[in-house]
Formats: structure tokens, C-alpha cells, sequence
């Protein structure tokens, strides 16, 4: 059953989950677009609120697309083993399956490989759920649309530009070309 939103129609996300989707995803045509892990539901949600920028994924919408935003853990798919990628944003042509984790501090490299490893296994799992429950409904994912992963942190999480560097090789060596980012800021064109 079609909802009307060319890329959820695309995707049949609707087919695949099934009900639980009805009540995960939302949308927006907004230039600027800010997503935030919500601190009290734990269920990723857009935001008009400035103040919650810095914990945010902003989103830059230059001409005023429909901007998709599917809440997948605890909304879509609620305690799932390992864990799995906090929300998915997309547009008609790109997919961002993005993993939060603007609570870590990153005090030590040890905490940062933490950080690093946990969020990658999450997205690379949220990869294969993905792309199992929509080749059930005949959808390939990953020749229907861009795909890509993105882990936001806070702002006072070290740059460990280096140790990004090789987690982001490592990611996409891994997942067969899907890129991996660090960046707070994502663009729709």
C-alpha cells in the first residue's frame, strides 16, 4: 500500500515493516533541518529548537525537498541484539542511516574506539535489516538509492581525525563501498 511520498514508495518501506512503520517517520520541507536523538524518549525526532543544534544532525535542504526522517530504534524496531542505527534521513535520490552519540565524552583512546566500534556495528547491522526486509518486499536498496552511514557526535568529543580516517576505510571496506561520516552537517540538493 502506497503512502504518497515517492521514496518511502520507492523503498515499499511500508511493505516491508509493516505497521510498525505507520507510526516511525515523519516529513519536511524546511531549508534547514535540525534531527536530534530526543534525550527522554530516545527515538529520533526533527527539531525547531536552536538550543538543541549542538547535540543535532543539521541538514541543509536547498530546494525545499521532502525530507523523510524514519525513527528506527525504538520506534521501528525496539530492542533489537547489538543495537541498531538511531534513524534513517532521506530525500528521492539519498539515504543517511545515522547513529547518535552525543553523550560520549571520548576521554581516552580507549573510549573513543569504543564509541567508534559500538556505532559502526550498529550501522553496518541497521545495513543488513535494512537491506533483508526490503529485498523481501523486491527492493535492492543499495541500487535504488545513495546510500550512506553517519555517526554525529558532540561537540566536545575529541577530532580523532586519525582514528576516524581508519574507521572510515575500514567501514567501507567492510560494507562494500558505503561510506562512513563524521560530520554534523549533511546536505540534500
Amino acid at each position: 500500500m502506497a503512502v504518497g511520498i515517492e521514496s518511502i514508495d520507492r523503498l515499499r518501506l511500508d511493505l516491508a515493516f509493516g505497521s510498525h512503520f505507520d507510526n516511525a517517520w515523519t516529513v519536511r520541507t524546511d531549508k534547514k533541518l535540525l534531527v536530534v536523538d530526543d534525550d527522554t524518549t530516545k527515538i529520533s525526532r526533527f527539531s525547531d529548537d536552536e538550543c538543541e543544534g549542538e547535540q543535532a544532525l543539521m541538514i541543509v535542504n536547498k530546494n525545499n525537498k521532502i525530507i523523510t526522517l524514519v525513527a528506527i530504534d525504538h520506534k521501528l524496531i525496539d530492542n533489537h541484539p547489538g543495537g541498531i542505527a538511531d534513524c534513517a534521513v532521506f530525500d528521492d535520490t539519498k539515504l543517511e542511516f545515522v547513529e547518535f552519540k552525543t553523550n560520549a565524552f571520548g576521554n581516552s583512546d580507549e573510549s573513543i574506539i569504543d564509541t567508534f566500534d559500538k556505532a559502526c556495528g550498529q550501522l553496518k547491522e541497521t545495513l543488513v535489516v535494512f537491506n533483508d526486509k526490503l529485498k523481501a518486499v523486491g527492493v535492492d536498496l543499495f541500487n535504488t538509492m545513495a546510500v550512506e552511514c553517519r555517526i554525529v557526535l558532540s561537540h566536545r568529543f575529541p577530532r580523532a581525525s586519525a582514528i576516524k580516517q581508519d574507521y572510515r576505510l575500514q567501514f567501507t571496506n567492510e560494507t562494500n563501498g558505503i561510506e562512513l561520516y563524521f560530520e554534523r552537517l549533511v546536505s540534500f540538493k
